[in-house]
């Protein structure tokens, strides 16, 4: 199996957009970037910004009141040793703009229906829907635009109100409803690989079969309707990360998904 690909790509010189309650704000400092990423995992603690960014603690002191200034973070006393703090995020992320994808090449059947030779069928819904997909996210990326968190955030609500129509007792049974779904709106072909890790492949994938090879994943809104599904089923957060993508060069999709130790 190939290494875990994340559909969230990144250059130092990307900007990173953040919204807050009161504002949405750009953030271009590569260190600000890094303490912003690390507080997304969960509570980090000062000390370990300090040990990943490699900057001296007055550094990281001075960026984290600029972000807490700016809505971006809270930090507070650790609650296991009051001498210690830790960083939280109080904030969402909205994408980027970057210039990492600007110059793939967009293939010609993002314009051109393979059966037909036209941008879609008129007859076929879904495939009038598949061709907008197709141009939203190829001209967002020639535009240098990441919307990867809203695309992810998008999924996991239809994931949300997809999970109780895929409901099984099993997670066979969920996979099987999920390919019927899938299958007869075609957005794709869904089978079990493993399940331990819980493994699916997807092949005719709606989100990422036409778009540009760029080299990384590129399903964030697959990514959130299955954290939304198998959160639903396991009862408990699950993490769903992407191996293999259309996108990165593959024949087809494979997400892991990652049950948390009860």
């Amino acid at each position: 199996m190939k290494q875990r690909r994340e559909p969230e790509t990144g250059q130092e010189n990307d900007v990173r957009l953040f919204s807050t309650r009161d504002s949405v704000v750009a953030i271009d400092s590569p260190v600000k970037i890094q303490i912003l990423r690390l507080a997304a995992e969960g509570s980090v603690p000062f000390d370990r910004i300090v040990e990943e960014t490699k900057k001296a603690k007055s550094t990281i002191s001075v960026h984290l009141r600029d972000l807490e200034r700016l809505g971006l973070v809270t930090v507070r006393p650790d609650p296991v040793d009051s001498r210690k703090r830790v960083v939280a995020l109080s904030s969402a992320p909205i994408g980027s703009l970057t210039t990492a994808d600007r110059h793939a090449k967009i293939p010609e059947r993002v314009h051109r229906h393979e059966k037909s030779g036209e941008p879609f069928r008129e007859e076929d819904i879904v495939s009038f829907f598949r061709y907008c997909v197709r141009v939203f996210r190829t001209r967002a990326m020639v535009m240098g635009i990441n919307l990867n968190p809203v695309l992810r955030e998008t999924g996991a609500e239809v994931g949300r109100v997809l999970a109780p129509r895929v409901a099984g007792k099993t997670v066979d049974d969920v996979v099987r409803r999920m390919d019927a779904f899938w299958q007869a709106h075609g957005l794709g072909v869904i089978t079990l690989s493993e399940t331990r890790p819980l493994t699916l492949e997807v092949r005719g994938c709606f989100e990422c079969e036409d778009l540009p090879v760029t080299g990384h994943g590129a399903c964030a809104f697959d990514i959130g309707v299955l954290t939304a599904i198998f959160s639903r089923h396991i009862q408990a957060p699950v993490t769903v990360t992407e191996e293999l993508c259309y996108s990165s060069g593959d024949d087809r999709c494979i997400f892991v998904v990652t049950v948390p130790d009860r």
